[in-house]
């Protein structure tokens, strides 16, 4: 079995490569299940390239292009995976300012690949909470109605459109997962409104200070990488006879306050040195944000026995067992 993952080199491109690299069998359509063969890792470039090579007779295969570029797409669609995990997406910050090259990464690019694609193939695509906003309830369940008010979360519902589109005309097959905020990204800060959440927890744990754009009170739904990516392997093996017509449904999510994050980063820090949260309000992160579900579930996910995390605790926990050990 051939499967890829693009947006490989991201940290949940990173975690879902090392469990399918773990030994797993991914349903292989016909009621059974089979080995992975080969992996295709496809991103823009694999800074960290070393750590994603396999061992166990798996082969690796490396990509790097940018799906804004229809050659590229083309070159990528013509590998002919038997299961494709579409985590590629220009964010939030970067589709609001260049929304023109962000949509021929985030739209176009699934457009041409779902032209290419054979009938067979599984197509599992992270889809976003970003597709929601307006007057939302207090809980937010799959049925609720598309109105995002960011370019990113527009793409991302016109994305889920045309998957479920191809799938009903059997082009492909496709499941869509929703994703609220996951959490915590290692390394060097960067201006994705999800990485300036994440840096309320990274940055403190390694000793530095963080700057907060939300207010101490804001709720959000939150995942670690380590349950999206379970989450993706779980849904990629549900029957097609098992999804509802659009495909798609939320990842039930911990639903936290920006305070409940600082307590549990601080309960953690144990004897090192943390660093200091300073709230400095931007008006901007602050509207992108509340603009979001507050709380994220779906009784279909929950069925099929796909959960989120059960406490923030444990998404600290994680991270500093893998990013900070001794």
């Amino acid at each position: 079995m051939r499967v890829m993952v693009t947006g490989a080199a991201g940290f949940i491109g990173r975690s879902l490569t090392a469990k399918l690299l773990d030994g797993i069998r991914l349903a292989d359509g016909q009621g059974g299940y089979r080995a992975i063969d080969e992996i295709v890792l496809v991103d823009c470039d694999f800074p960290q390239r070393a750590p994603l090579r396999a061992a166990g007779g798996v082969r690796v295969v490396h990509l790097a292009g940018d799906l804004a570029d229809a050659g590229f797409v083309d070159e990528v669609a013509s590998v002919g995976a038997n299961a494709i995990f579409h985590l590629a997406a220009a964010l939030t910050l970067d589709s609001e300012e260049r929304d023109a090259a962000a949509y021929l990464v985030n739209v176009e690019s699934i457009r041409r690949w779902i032209g290419r694609a054979s009938p067979s193939t599984r197509f599992v695509f992270a889809s976003s909470i970003a597709v929601f906003g307006g007057e939302l309830p207090a809980t937010v369940t799959d049925h609720e109605r598309f109105a995002p008010e960011t370019t990113y979360g527009t793409h991302k519902a016109v994305a889920e459109l045309l998957l479920a589109e191809a799938s009903r005309k059997r082009r492909i097959d496709a499941r869509i997962l929703r994703l609220p905020i996951v959490l915590i990204r290692p390394g060097a800060n960067t201006p994705a409104v999800s990485d300036r959440i994440a840096a309320i927890v990274r940055e403190p744990l390694a000793g530095r200070d963080a700057v907060c754009p939300l207010a101490a009170t804001t709720q959000i739904p939150v995942a670690s990488a380590t349950a999206v990516a379970k989450a993706l392997i779980q849904l990629h093996d549900v029957p097609a006879a098992g999804l509802a017509p659009s495909r798609a449904m939320n990842l039930p999510s911990l639903s936290v306050s920006i305070e409940q994050m600082i307590a549990a980063t601080r309960r953690h820090g144990g004897t090192r040195a943390t660093g200091t949260v300073h709230f400095t309000p931007d008006a901007r992160i602050q509207a992108i944000v509340d603009g979001w579900p507050r709380a994220f579930v779906s009784d279909a996910a929950t069925r099929l026995g796909i959960v989120g995390d059960r406490s923030f605790d444990d998404i600290v926990f994680d991270y500093l067992s893998e990013h900070h050990s001794g």
